[in-house]
């Protein structure tokens, strides 16, 4: 299985809208591991970070693929580490 196919299986596993709760689409780019890290964050009181996956740096094509297809679930987008 692939990383796109890795993280979208996590969303739709992980994203389910429930009262109560708001979700985020959180976009970390990590230089360290050279690798775009996604997360689904629920804030449900407090706020819970699950990975959904990762693609490294090699696969931009990848990486813009997940993100649009990400995009199309209508939740906001938070990007961290790019400049």
């Amino acid at each position: 299985m692939t990383s796109k196919r890795n993280i979208l299986a996590n969303f739709e596993r992980l994203f389910k809208p429930t009262p109560g709760h708001s979700f985020t689409l959180l976009v970390v780019k990590d230089k360290f591991s050279k690798t775009y890290n996604f997360y689904l964050e629920d804030v449900a009181g407090a706020t819970y970070s699950r990975g959904l996956g990762s693609v490294s740096f090699d696969n931009l094509d990848e990486y813009k693929s997940v993100l649009k297809q990400l995009l199309t679930s209508g939740l906001p987008v938070e990007y961290r580490g790019f400049s």
